[in-house]
Protein backbone atom coordinates (compact mmCIF):
# COMPACT_ATOMS: atom_id res chain seq x y z
CA UNK A 1 0.00 0.00 0.00
CA UNK A 2 1.01 3.56 -0.25
CA UNK A 3 2.76 4.52 2.69
CA UNK A 4 2.08 8.59 1.87
CA UNK A 5 -1.63 7.68 1.47
CA UNK A 6 -1.64 6.07 4.91
CA UNK A 7 0.09 8.61 6.64
CA UNK A 8 -2.43 11.54 5.23
CA UNK A 9 -5.66 9.17 5.80
CA UNK A 10 -3.76 8.99 10.10
CA UNK A 11 -3.51 12.89 9.83
CA UNK A 12 -7.14 13.20 8.57
CA UNK A 13 -8.26 11.39 12.25
CA UNK A 14 -8.05 7.49 10.81
CA UNK A 15 -5.95 5.19 13.07
CA UNK A 16 -3.70 3.16 11.22
CA UNK A 17 -5.75 0.49 11.33
CA UNK A 18 -8.27 2.17 9.29
CA UNK A 19 -6.47 3.62 7.10
CA UNK A 20 -5.12 0.34 5.89
CA UNK A 21 -8.90 -1.59 5.97
CA UNK A 22 -10.18 1.59 3.79
CA UNK A 23 -7.63 1.56 0.92
CA UNK A 24 -7.86 -2.27 0.90
CA UNK A 25 -11.75 -1.72 0.21
CA UNK A 26 -11.12 1.02 -2.34
CA UNK A 27 -8.47 -1.12 -4.15
CA UNK A 28 -11.06 -4.58 -3.77
CA UNK A 29 -14.52 -2.77 -4.11
CA UNK A 30 -17.55 -5.13 -2.29
CA UNK A 31 -15.66 -8.18 -0.52
CA UNK A 32 -16.19 -10.49 2.56
CA UNK A 33 -13.94 -9.75 5.79
CA UNK A 34 -11.64 -12.44 5.19
CA UNK A 35 -10.06 -10.92 1.64
CA UNK A 36 -9.25 -7.33 3.70
CA UNK A 37 -7.69 -9.68 6.40
CA UNK A 38 -5.46 -10.95 3.79
CA UNK A 39 -4.72 -8.42 1.83
CA UNK A 40 -4.12 -6.21 4.98
CA UNK A 41 -2.23 -8.86 6.68
CA UNK A 42 -3.88 -7.78 10.32
CA UNK A 43 -5.64 -9.87 12.78
CA UNK A 44 -9.28 -9.93 12.24
CA UNK A 45 -10.43 -8.49 15.36
CA UNK A 46 -8.10 -5.63 14.31
CA UNK A 47 -10.19 -5.44 11.20
CA UNK A 48 -13.88 -5.82 12.22
CA UNK A 49 -12.95 -2.97 14.79
CA UNK A 50 -11.82 -0.96 12.02
CA UNK A 51 -14.93 -2.17 9.61
CA UNK A 52 -16.81 -0.71 12.67
CA UNK A 53 -15.52 2.81 13.38
CA UNK A 54 -15.38 3.19 9.39
CA UNK A 55 -19.04 2.41 9.37
CA UNK A 56 -19.75 4.91 12.17
CA UNK A 57 -17.19 7.81 10.08
CA UNK A 58 -19.76 7.48 7.10
CA UNK A 59 -16.72 6.26 4.87
CA UNK A 60 -17.64 2.06 5.25
CA UNK A 61 -20.81 0.58 3.94
CA UNK A 62 -22.25 -2.95 4.38
CA UNK A 63 -25.09 -5.45 2.51
CA UNK A 64 -25.86 -8.52 3.59
CA UNK A 65 -25.37 -11.00 0.15
CA UNK A 66 -26.50 -14.61 0.56
CA UNK A 67 -26.55 -14.28 3.99
CA UNK A 68 -22.88 -13.01 4.65
CA UNK A 69 -21.57 -9.70 4.98
CA UNK A 70 -20.07 -7.76 2.37
CA UNK A 71 -18.02 -4.38 2.63
CA UNK A 72 -17.22 -1.75 0.17
CA UNK A 73 -15.91 1.93 0.77
CA UNK A 74 -17.79 5.27 0.31
CA UNK A 75 -16.21 7.94 -1.79
CA UNK A 76 -13.37 9.60 -0.77
CA UNK A 77 -14.93 12.71 -1.45
CA UNK A 78 -16.85 11.78 2.11
CA UNK A 79 -13.13 12.64 3.64
CA UNK A 80 -13.56 16.35 3.04
CA UNK A 81 -16.79 16.00 5.88
CA UNK A 82 -13.77 14.80 8.21
CA UNK A 83 -11.55 17.78 7.63
CA UNK A 84 -15.02 19.89 7.91
CA UNK A 85 -15.65 18.57 11.17
CA UNK A 86 -11.61 18.79 12.75
CA UNK A 87 -12.61 22.73 11.55
CA UNK A 88 -15.62 22.60 13.80
CA UNK A 89 -13.78 20.81 16.42
CA UNK A 90 -10.81 22.92 16.57
CA UNK A 91 -12.90 26.29 16.45
CA UNK A 92 -14.86 25.01 19.51
CA UNK A 93 -11.81 24.15 21.38
CA UNK A 94 -10.12 27.58 20.35
CA UNK A 95 -13.01 29.25 21.66
CA UNK A 96 -13.09 27.73 25.04
CA UNK A 97 -9.27 28.04 25.41
CA UNK A 98 -9.78 31.66 24.75
CA UNK A 99 -12.31 32.16 27.50
CA UNK A 100 -9.90 30.49 30.04
CA UNK A 101 -6.99 32.41 29.24
CA UNK A 102 -5.39 35.08 31.48
CA UNK A 103 -4.20 37.88 29.61
CA UNK A 104 -0.80 39.28 31.57
CA UNK A 105 -1.11 42.48 32.74
CA UNK A 106 1.62 44.02 31.11
CA UNK A 107 -0.01 42.72 27.41
CA UNK A 108 -0.27 45.96 24.77
CA UNK A 109 -2.44 46.60 22.24
CA UNK A 110 -1.46 49.11 19.04
CA UNK A 111 -3.87 49.59 15.91
CA UNK A 112 -2.08 50.62 12.54
CA UNK A 113 -4.34 52.04 9.88
CA UNK A 114 -3.47 52.84 6.20
CA UNK A 115 -0.49 51.71 3.73
CA UNK A 116 1.88 54.17 4.90
CA UNK A 117 1.50 52.99 9.01
CA UNK A 118 1.25 49.25 7.92
CA UNK A 119 4.17 49.32 5.97
CA UNK A 120 6.61 51.39 9.05
CA UNK A 121 4.90 49.08 11.38
CA UNK A 122 6.27 45.55 9.58
CA UNK A 123 9.74 46.84 9.08
CA UNK A 124 9.51 48.22 12.71
CA UNK A 125 8.93 44.74 13.79
CA UNK A 126 11.40 43.14 11.44
CA UNK A 127 14.43 45.25 12.50
CA UNK A 128 13.40 44.77 16.61
CA UNK A 129 13.58 41.04 16.22
CA UNK A 130 17.01 38.91 17.08
CA UNK A 131 18.67 38.10 14.13
CA UNK A 132 17.61 33.98 13.51
CA UNK A 133 14.32 34.63 14.41
CA UNK A 134 11.43 33.30 12.72
CA UNK A 135 7.73 34.55 11.84
CA UNK A 136 4.55 32.33 10.86
CA UNK A 137 2.20 33.38 8.70
CA UNK A 138 -1.50 32.14 8.80
CA UNK A 139 -2.77 33.64 5.64
CA UNK A 140 -5.47 33.70 3.48
CA UNK A 141 -4.10 36.97 1.18
CA UNK A 142 -1.13 36.31 0.35
CA UNK A 143 -0.35 38.49 -2.68
CA UNK A 144 -1.97 41.51 -0.29
CA UNK A 145 1.07 41.76 1.78
CA UNK A 146 3.04 41.96 -1.87
CA UNK A 147 1.52 44.86 -2.91
CA UNK A 148 0.85 46.80 0.77
CA UNK A 149 4.86 46.75 0.44
CA UNK A 150 5.30 47.87 -3.13
CA UNK A 151 8.28 48.96 -4.05
CA UNK A 152 9.82 48.54 -0.62
CA UNK A 153 9.29 44.66 -0.57
CA UNK A 154 12.79 44.16 -1.93
CA UNK A 155 14.35 46.42 1.23
CA UNK A 156 12.23 44.20 3.30
CA UNK A 157 13.37 40.57 1.58
CA UNK A 158 17.14 41.86 1.82
CA UNK A 159 16.89 43.01 5.67
CA UNK A 160 14.63 39.88 6.35
CA UNK A 161 17.65 37.31 4.79
CA UNK A 162 20.26 40.26 6.44
CA UNK A 163 19.22 39.17 9.80
CA UNK A 164 18.61 35.41 8.63
CA UNK A 165 15.19 35.67 9.51
CA UNK A 166 12.89 32.71 8.73
CA UNK A 167 9.35 32.83 7.42
CA UNK A 168 6.62 29.98 7.16
CA UNK A 169 3.77 30.83 5.68
CA UNK A 170 0.10 28.67 5.85
CA UNK A 171 -2.10 29.36 3.11
CA UNK A 172 -5.53 28.02 0.95
CA UNK A 173 -4.99 25.16 -1.33
CA UNK A 174 -6.26 27.87 -3.49
CA UNK A 175 -2.86 29.96 -3.24
CA UNK A 176 -0.55 27.21 -4.23
CA UNK A 177 -0.60 28.13 -8.34
CA UNK A 178 0.00 31.64 -7.69
CA UNK A 179 2.81 31.29 -4.70
CA UNK A 180 5.70 30.13 -6.76
CA UNK A 181 5.26 33.95 -8.97
CA UNK A 182 4.63 35.56 -5.84
CA UNK A 183 7.34 34.27 -3.26
CA UNK A 184 9.19 31.49 -5.63
CA UNK A 185 12.04 33.76 -4.97
CA UNK A 186 12.29 34.91 -1.69
CA UNK A 187 15.26 33.26 0.80
CA UNK A 188 14.06 31.29 3.86
CA UNK A 189 10.40 31.17 2.66
CA UNK A 190 8.71 28.02 3.13
CA UNK A 191 4.74 27.39 2.94
CA UNK A 192 2.15 24.55 2.31
CA UNK A 193 -1.32 24.79 2.15
CA UNK A 194 -4.43 23.67 3.68
CA UNK A 195 -7.64 23.21 1.46
CA UNK A 196 -10.23 25.58 2.05
CA UNK A 197 -9.49 26.46 5.35
CA UNK A 198 -8.05 29.93 5.25
CA UNK A 199 -9.75 32.35 2.71
CA UNK A 200 -10.89 36.36 2.61
CA UNK A 201 -8.51 39.37 3.28
CA UNK A 202 -7.39 38.20 6.95
CA UNK A 203 -4.09 36.45 8.07
CA UNK A 204 -2.00 36.33 11.25
CA UNK A 205 1.23 37.05 12.10
CA UNK A 206 3.41 35.43 14.95
CA UNK A 207 6.62 36.96 16.46
CA UNK A 208 8.30 35.20 19.14
CA UNK A 209 6.56 38.68 21.46
CA UNK A 210 3.77 39.58 19.46
CA UNK A 211 0.65 38.41 17.92
CA UNK A 212 -0.92 40.61 14.27
CA UNK A 213 -3.83 40.39 12.29
CA UNK A 214 -3.79 42.57 8.82
CA UNK A 215 -7.27 43.27 7.68
CA UNK A 216 -6.17 43.78 3.85
CA UNK A 217 -9.45 46.13 3.10
CA UNK A 218 -9.82 49.71 2.46
CA UNK A 219 -7.72 51.12 4.34
CA UNK A 220 -5.48 48.18 5.54
CA UNK A 221 -5.41 48.02 8.80
CA UNK A 222 -3.10 46.15 11.46
CA UNK A 223 -3.59 44.77 15.00
CA UNK A 224 -0.39 44.06 17.17
CA UNK A 225 -0.85 42.61 20.60
CA UNK A 226 1.96 42.81 22.30
CA UNK A 227 2.45 39.31 24.49
CA UNK A 228 4.80 36.99 24.55
CA UNK A 229 2.24 34.87 26.39
CA UNK A 230 -0.74 34.95 23.56
CA UNK A 231 2.39 34.57 20.67
CA UNK A 232 3.15 31.77 22.58
CA UNK A 233 -0.18 29.88 22.44
CA UNK A 234 -0.50 31.20 18.82
CA UNK A 235 2.73 29.78 18.06
CA UNK A 236 1.29 26.09 19.70
CA UNK A 237 -1.87 26.54 17.13
CA UNK A 238 0.11 27.07 13.79
CA UNK A 239 2.30 23.99 14.80
CA UNK A 240 -0.66 22.12 15.08
CA UNK A 241 -2.19 23.63 11.31
CA UNK A 242 1.61 22.93 10.01
CA UNK A 243 1.63 19.03 10.76
CA UNK A 244 -1.74 18.80 8.73
CA UNK A 245 -0.76 21.23 6.02
CA UNK A 246 0.81 20.23 3.02
CA UNK A 247 4.00 21.51 1.06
Amino acid sequence: MNKEILQNLEILGLSEKEAAVYVSLLRQGEVGSSKIIKETELHGQYVYQALGSLEEKGLVQHAIRRGRKKFSAKSPQVLTRLIDQQKVIADSVAIKLQEMMILPPDQRFEVFQGRESYVAHEFELLEQQQDGSELLVIGGAGDKFNEMMGERLQEYALLQVKKNISIRYIGSEGQRAGMPEMHGHRKLFESRYLPGLFTGQVNTNVWLDCLGFNIFGEPVTRFTIWSPVVAGSYRQFFETLWKLAKP
